[in-house]
């Protein structure tokens, strides 16, 4: 075998290990750590880190600075808990049946919207979340401000979703993070991750080369509105309680820190983010909301303004230009330099060709 091609295949398989070792560190936590606290703290990294790409895929990748995800995360978990409740519908069909119809209201609802940009976007998205949740809470079918509950019922049913524990939810919430994960990496080095990308760059240009701004935009809405309903049925399965404060302004600014602290410009930003930052909310707000109450709504509003004056491109835009990144490529995943990786490229080429 050609030494390019070695060299690229030992770097390849140097970083499944990696991705091998750092998922079995997550399968193992709950086998080694029995605190409710503390799996408590997983789960909820890992529905809010998925809430954070829904938003990335529309504020990070297309441009399009949404603050009404904790709308979505909402409508998806009261329609979800309605079809449970009052149609008896099995609660996975009722994850499938939320994200459909979120997905439908946000496209419709936003299709006019478009033709806004900057923070009058932003703006509509806003009151769109806020008229929402004055819906609900004035809807007797939506249970008003009093809510809507699952019901509680003795023993595990995975069919039922409804568990005593926390490892199941530990174990779907993980993985909901990496299916998620996995399917916007796809729309990234699709067709369509390429035209969101160019529209956010620019749309006129965008335009020219004959990209449907419009049509790419609600594409974008609809899958990200849909993800932000799958975690609001993950969190009112959980929490087996739901009401309209799960639809405030604070709760969609914390689905976008994460994202914005990691890195919006890559789809690992708010994995990244998530991690550093929910734990220490957590932490902070178990120690100190006693007499300093909103204390870590006081950490994400020094840590965005940290952000946007010394690293305006994230965690990860600084890691990819550092010297950690490089030390860890050469040293420890033995990455090649480039032009081996289109040395081996052409080899497989020549390969393919001659077959």
């Amino acid at each position: 075998m050609n030494d390019a091609l070695k060299a690229v295949n030992v770097y390849r398989r140097n970083v499944t290990i990696a991705i091998c070792i750092l998922l079995g560190i997550f399968l193992l936590i709950p086998v080694f750590v029995k605190s409710p606290y503390i799996l408590n703290v997983f789960i909820l990294v890992f529905y809010m880190s998925t809430l954070s790409m829904a938003w990335n895929l529309l504020g990070g990748m297309t441009g399009q600075n949404s603050l009404g995800h904790a709308a979505y995360m909402g409508l998806g978990a009261y329609v979800s808990c309605l079809l449970i409740t009052k149609a008896h519908v099995n609660p996975w069909v009722s994850a499938i049946l939320g994200m459909v119809a979120v997905g439908l209201v946000a496209g419709i609802i936003f299709f006019p919207c478009f033709i806004l940009r900057g923070p009058y976007f932003t703006l509509v998205s806003i009151a769109f979340g806020e008229a929402l949740r004055q819906f609900i809470i004035n809807s007797a079918f939506f249970g008003r401000a009093s809510g809507v509950g699952l019901p509680f019922k003795r023993g595990d049913s995975f069919l039922d979703f409804r568990f005593a524990g926390k490892e199941p939810y530990y174990y779907i919430g993980l993985a909901m993070l990496i299916l998620i994960y996995l399917v916007m990496k796809k729309i990234e080095r699709s067709r369509m991750g390429y035209a969101l990308r160019t529209i956010r760059e620019d749309e006129e240009a965008a335009a020219a080369i004959g990209i449907n701004p419009i049509r790419y935009k609600v594409m974008a809405v609809v899958v990200s509105a849909m993800v932000a309903a799958l975690v609001g049925f993950f969190y009112a399965s959980y929490t087996r309680y739901i009401d309209p404060e799960l639809m405030i302004q604070a709760k969609s600014t914390e689905s976008v820190l994460p994202a914005v602290v990691g890195g919006a410009a890559f789809v690992e930003g708010p994995l990244v983010g998530g991690l550093i930052m929910i734990p220490l909310s957590e932490f902070l707000r178990a120690q100190f909301s006693a007499f300093l109450p909103g204390i870590n709504m006081l950490l994400y509003a020094v840590a965005l303004l940290a952000v946007i004056r010394f690293r305006p491109s994230g965690i990860l835009g600084w890691y990819m230009h550092s010297k950690v990144k490089t030390f860890f490529d050469t040293k420890i995943l033995r990455k090649p330099p480039v032009e081996v990786f289109e040395e081996a490229e052409m080899l497989k080429y020549k390969g393919r060709g001659r077959q």
